[in-house]
């Protein structure tokens, strides 16, 4: 009888729970004792080392070292290449890390890990979903589930210290390289998310870009090129991190290096780090506002802002929410652990799914039903939203191309529409279908996710057809297609995502990795 747990894989820190017997939630240690694994990967020699210790070790061998792997995932031209030459995808280097905790996992619990549900940006783009789920499965990870990373924190929140007092509730998720901000409402049952906003490239990343940015600017004022020492950047990228760290508690702190074989040393203060990250800041409350646009609310009817994410912890962030809304930010989750908890939270709901529907099937036999599912305190169910439309690139009356919305922005999920349009030309023999996420008309704004072309019969004349796209719990978009002239139904139609692999080239990632030496140490 295996185990479900809930994975946050997140960009500089993973981590991973379950649920014990008595309902209570775990966080799952890696084989180092620590709750966190940080998400980096060191390629040393015939070994592949994930977390603390390639972290560690990265000054050592940093054309071998990647970091931040997150911010790349459904990017289909991004590649990271070795010292040697070697190639991984961001799935690739992210399954690295997802075999790592579930090897440490299977360790811990004494017992194999069947599934996971793994956790993901609201704002997450459908070919960064599709790419982490293919992560999952290149690690060898049965992907039972992806749940939104606020929601999972909400969930957590819930059912730990909700109450039956329906409050609205924003969620604000500043991690090490994504931010979300997301307004939810609580009653004693359900979680429905109102609105949602965010940047997948904002984080902690950000913040210590700002540092470094300023140091490479006074040392080159030095002579110093800190970009042609490999090593003294990437210590540069350990020691602006810790500089951060360090902000929260003192006024001031120092960084120091060695370039080229010359000592320097920066000197920062808490007030130049506030003046440094303030457009950053700005960044973020440009999506609170959006995201309570979408709600339709104002800051005064929130009850609660809840802090997720490790960045919440510096104080410029909590400085700057309380002076924008007039609430003070709540810190009722761990910041680190809350998304992973709501994540094996979900797992429990979902495997019960799964049971409910194996015995609707009549399929007594299936091996959900060997795992025991725990009761909790409380029990939710959620609903969540789009984060982008999704649409189609049609041709307009004048010819040019365009997006043509067809499942809007925030519409609760699962969700299915459907637009009417027609052939572009007389003996029209197939349809090529180009599926978009965005909302602008302007193709210069949105993303191609991919293509879909089909067969159809020729007429003499334009015809009608309809194109329904469905987006299901996971997010993953499916199209239809119906031909109104002939009345028949097309069927669904295969997407060539462009952004992500294929699925040979999951199988070729799957046969890679498996035969990977990798460790913590």
């Amino acid at each position: 009888m295996g185990k479900y747990i809930g994975i946050d894989l997140g960009t500089t820190f993973s981590c991973m729970a379950y649920i014990n017997e008595s309902g209570q939630p775990e966080m799952i240690p890696n084989s180092e004792g620590e709750n966190t694994t940080p998400s980096a990967v060191l390629f040393d020699g015939d070994s592949t080392i994930v977390g603390r210790e390639a972290k560690s070790q990265s000054l050592f061998e940093p054309q071998n070292f990647e970091q931040f792997v997150k911010r790349h995932m459904g990017e289909r031209d991004y590649l990271f290449t070795t010292k040697d030459g070697d190639k991984y995808s961001p799935e690739a280097i992210s399954a690295i890390i997802l075999a790592k905790m579930k090897s440490d996992a299977e360790s811990y619990l004494g017992d194999t890990v069947d599934g996971a549900v793994i956790t993901v940006p609201a704002y997450f783009n459908e070919a960064q979903r599709k790419s982490t789920m293919d992560a999952g499965k290149i690690a060898g990870l049965e992907v039972i589930a992806i749940i939104n990373e606020p929601t999972a924190a909400a969930l957590a929140f819930g059912i730990s210290k909700g109450s039956d007092k329906p409050q609205t509730i924003m969620v604000y998720d500043l991690g090490g390289g994504t931010f979300d901000v997301t307004v939810m409402r609580f009653d004693s049952e359900n979680i429905t998310v109102l609105g949602t906003a965010g940047d997948r490239k904002l984080g902690g990343y950000d913040f210590d870009n700002k540092i470094i940015e300023a140091v490479i600017e006074v040392a080159s004022e030095d002579g110093l090129d800190i970009n042609k020492d490999m090593t003294a950047r990437q210590d540069l990228q350990l020691k602006a991190e810790a500089a951060k760290k360090s902000l929260s508690a003192k006024d001031k702190t120092n960084i120091t290096l060695n370039i080229s074989g010359r000592p320097f040393k920066y000197t920062i203060t808490r007030e130049d780090f506030v003046d440094m990250v303030e457009p950053l800041l700005f960044k973020t409350i440009g999506s609170m506002e959006n995201a309570c646009d979408e709600a339709g609310l104002e800051y005064s009817d929130l009850d609660k802002i809840l802090l997720v994410g490790g960045s919440t912890r510096m104080p410029v962030v909590r400085d700057c929410i309380k002076e924008e809304t007039g609430i003070a930010p709540s810190s009722e989750v761990h910041p680190d652990e809350a998304v992973a908890i709501g994540a094996a939270y979900h797992a429990l709901d979902v495997l019960k799914d799964m049971q409910k529907k194996a015995k609707q099937s009549g399929d007594t036999s299936s091996e959900v039903f060997d795992v025991e599912i725990p009761e909790t305190s409380r029990q939710y169910t959620f609903t969540d939203v789009t984060s982008h439309g999704i649409g189609v690139i049609i041709q307009n009356e004048y010819g040019e191309e365009e997006n043509s919305v067809i499942l809007p922005k925030n519409v609760q999920v699962p969700a299915e529409h459907t637009n009417h349009y027609t052939t572009t030309v007389p003996y029209q023999e197939k349809l090529l279908i180009r599926v978009t996420q965005g909302e602008e008309t302007d193709l210069r704004y949105v993303t191609e996710i991919g293509t879909a072309e089909i067969q159809i019969s020729p007429r003499e004349k334009i015809v009608g057809i309809e194109v329904t796209i469905s987006c299901d719990e996971n997010s993953i978009i499916h199209v239809r297609v119906y031909d109104k002239d002939l009345r028949q139904d097309l069927g669904e139609m295969h997407i060539d995502r462009v952004s992500n692999l294929s699925d040979e080239e999951v199988k070729q990632s799957q046969m890679r990795i498996s035969k990977l030496d990798i460790s913590g140490e």
